[in-house]
């Protein structure tokens, strides 16, 4: 056997990811999948980051929109793509760490086929109502809703995820009967709250801020122990007398499992790079996005504290998606 038919049986009986670590990386185009509509939370922290990639990796990172079933569609794709690190996705800590809880089967196993590289973000939900509905904290909200059961309508950005669960932890602690609506993600239930179609959001504030500035949303409520420094004037639900209705969130980024440590520790140092820009900075501020690095071992360590948190509220909610 010559010297190229020796390398060519070498190659053959060499694993994928061995293979990929031996290559240099990367030499095309990185796909970036979210799983979420244009337009929502997921994607105005998605977007601005991959634009900062080509010139920290040498190519760009694409964005590829994959919504439906909450984020499992797109994280989907991640999980069964090649782990050569040319398809990583974004997720929350509801797609990551709460799906897994509530959905009965899945087509791959977040624990087993993904592996996290950082989050970029901290912060908490916020409880919007458009600025026509009579309501300016949460309990003029409540008592409007069991003036009127079942009139008031709430959209959720995609059944089973973190808003949807404060939905139903709000509805449990305070006896509200609101009806839900679900949708595909918080960028059309958005539009329908600004028209008029539904009376309830809860979400991320960088969904949100362009309609607060402009007086066409108001925010109630901060789902979070302390305020919000970009909101500082609305008040937690703590302190409107509801403690426990709590839901904090962050987002990062995750790619297949058994993609090789030196381009995780890439990736990993061009998000903490990207996210320190002063652009995406400003960006971010103009949101009212918190941004907040962590490695992938603190991330994994708190995908782990975030199931073990929602596991005994989605059993006692007895929340079970097909």
């Amino acid at each position: 056997m010559n010297r190229r038919t020796l390398l060519a049986a070498g190659l053959a009986c060499t694993p994928l990811a061995a293979r990929a670590q031996a290559q240099p990386w990367p030499d095309r185009p990185i796909r970036l999948v979210v799983g979420f509509p244009p337009g929502g939370g997921s994607d105005l922290v998605a977007r601005p980051l991959a634009q900062k990639m080509l010139a920290l990796l040498g190519q760009p990172v694409v964005v590829e929109n994959r919504g439906g079933a909450n984020g499992n569609l797109g994280l989907e794709v991640v999980a069964k793509a090649a782990p050569d690190g040319y398809v990583i996705g974004h997720v929350n800590n509801s797609v990551i760490a709460v799906n897994p809880l509530l959905y009965a089967t899945l087509p791959f196993d977040a624990a087993r086929d993904l592996t996290a590289i950082c989050t970029v973000t901290t912060g908490g939900l916020v409880m919007l109502v458009p600025a026509e509905l009579p309501v300016r904290s949460l309990p003029e909200l409540v008592a409007l809703a069991k003036a009127r059961p079942s009139e008031l309508n709430f959209g959720a950005a995609g059944m089973g995820g973190v808003t949807h669960l404060a939905f139903e932890l709000f509805r449990k602690q305070t006896g509200a009967e609101i009806t839900l609506v679900p949708y595909r993600g918080s960028a059309p239930a958005l539009q329908d709250l600004l028209g008029g179609r539904i009376q309830l959001m809860i979400d991320g504030i960088n969904l949100a801020k362009a309609q607060i500035d402009a007086g066409k949303l108001r925010p109630i409520a901060m789902l979070t122990r302390e305020r919000h420094p970009h909101l500082p004037e609305v008040p937690t639900t703590g302190e409107q007398g509801y403690p426990n209705l709590v839901s904090p969130g962050w987002q990062g980024f995750v790619a297949p499992a058994a993609t090789p440590p030196a381009i995780l520790d890439r990736l990993e140092e061009a998000f903490r790079r990207a996210l320190a820009d002063p652009e995406v900075q400003a960006n971010f501020a103009s949101q009212a996005t918190i941004p907040a690095f962590r490695g992938r071992q603190d991330m994994a360590r708190m995908i782990r504290e975030e199931t073990a948190r929602w596991d005994p509220i989605i059993k006692e909610l007895g929340i079970r998606l097909d």
